[in-house]
């Protein structure tokens, strides 16, 4: 039964392996910056359109971000013991996507 509860963290996307963390985070930071941005421009009266224009590429690159982690997680599904495997998480992997939209 223990097993069972190990194997449903393995669908998720495994950011913490080594090779991912400190993209991820680059990215994350750079997105953070963005958005420390935005509130500045907010808070200064700044023109609504280049509010707007740094929020939507705030969330293009958070939607880059999502890609990447996306990725490592396929990246393990090709590693899969079975084609069966790989296919479950693959579908698991679509799921999570579905839900983001």
């Amino acid at each position: 039964m223990e097993s069972a509860a190990m194997d449903t963290s393995s669908d998720e996307p495994d950011v913490t392996e080594a090779e991912n963390i400190g993209p991820i985070l680059d990215r994350l930071k750079r997105v953070e910056g963005q958005v420390r941005g935005v509130q500045k421009m907010i808070v200064s009266g700044a023109d609504c359109e280049a509010i707007l224009t740094q929020v939507m590429a705030a969330r293009a690159a958070l939607g880059r971000t999502a890609a990447q982690i996306v990725m490592a997680n396929l990246e393990k599904c090709f590693d899969a013991q079975s084609p069966a495997e790989a296919r479950r998480k693959v579908v698991r992997t679509v799921q999570l996507l579905s839900r983001s939209t």
